[in-house]
């Protein structure tokens, strides 16, 4: 397992983020308590879920790495965008607590926080977590994962959190010079919602992509890229018609093309139609995702899988 982990990059990413994660998710649990601030805590409870998706995608990249069978005879990508909607599900909630927690802090009369130890605090893991955040996109340009490249949006939130934590209470802590010091108490809420505002965004990107591939919505313009494709082929080959369906499961894209063809069709060899295949494969590319493509040919059009419109599921 460990030697698995370390021999792909991938793998040895998603592992390494998530033991950093957890040392964050220590120093914030233990830093709100200590300083009695739900700010802090907020940022802790999100690494610990960050961590647990983070030790899913790395069991993720390893079963997508495995040969199918006959339980999973079309391999394991389902699971990509189920621990997608896993994080995207667990950073809804941590949104809603902390807009709730934050409108509550507010109409309580706001709460008071140890503000010098916290902006310690967020001042090393604003440094620490922008830090890792840089290191892991440098790292996934040769890598090219898609689960590395999501996985990055929580360290991005987790950055962006400790960076308004340290604005906040470096404010904060300049106000206990200034005739506004009873407004300290009003701070930790005031940041609570306002990190609750700033994750909405990031959390629609989480869970956005990974609704649409477990309904098994087509990308449009993989659709467009397929049927441009086999206009050409249509014309240059003579076929009667055809159908084709797209389907993305993570880095996997699923093309399936059947063919129709006049029972009198010159090319009738399995060799020559192989032949054909292998052209309309090359000009579909490949790119970053693992494609799984399916050509099929037939004379009877009641094998032809059923049309849809483009437009009319956009």
């Amino acid at each position: 397992m460990t030697q698995q982990i370390w021999r792909h990059g991938e793998t040895r990413l998603l592992f390494l983020s998530a033991l950093m994660m957890g040392v964050v998710a220590v120093g914030g649990l233990w830093m709100g308590i200590q300083s009695h601030s739900q700010a802090i805590l907020l940022d802790g409870i999100f690494s610990v879920a960050a961590m647990i998706i983070k030790l899913l995608m790395m069991l993720t990249a390893l079963l997508t790495r495995r040969k199918t069978g006959k339980r999973f005879p079309f391999g394991y990508w389902q699971c990509e965008p189920a621990v997608m909607l896993l994080e995207g599900i667990f950073t809804f909630f941590i949104v809603l607590y902390a807009l709730v927690a934050g409108m509550w802090g507010l109409w309580h009369g706001g709460r008071e926080v140890e503000f010098g130890t916290a902006v310690y605090y967020a001042a090393f893991f604003t440094l620490a977590d922008w830090s890792f955040y840089g290191y892991v996109r440098r790292a996934n340009k040769k890598v090219h994962s898609y689960l590395v490249h999501y996985d990055n949006v929580s360290w991005l939130i987790d950055a962006v959190l400790a960076t308004g934590l340290l604005i906040g209470f470096g404010g904060a802590r300049a106000l206990q010079f200034t005739p506004y010091a009873n407004l300290q108490v009003y701070v930790d809420p005031v940041i609570m919602m306002a990190l609750g505002i700033q994750m909405i965004f990031p959390t629609v990107q989480i869970l956005g992509p990974a609704i649409r591939q477990i309904l098994g919505m087509a990308p449009v313009a993989l659709h467009e890229h397929v049927q441009a494709v086999m206009d050409g082929f249509t014309v240059r080959y003579g076929f009667s018609d055809y159908v084709s369906g797209v389907q993305v499961f993570g880095r996997a894209e699923f093309i399936e093309i059947d063919i129709l063809v006049a029972p009198d069709y010159p090319l009738q060899q399995v060799t020559e139609l192989d032949f054909i295949r292998n052209e309309i494969a090359a000009a579909l590319g490949s790119g970053d995702h693992e494609k799984r493509v399916t050509i099929t040919f037939t004379t009877m059009k009641k094998w032809l899988a059923r049309k849809y419109d483009t437009e009319e599921r956009a």
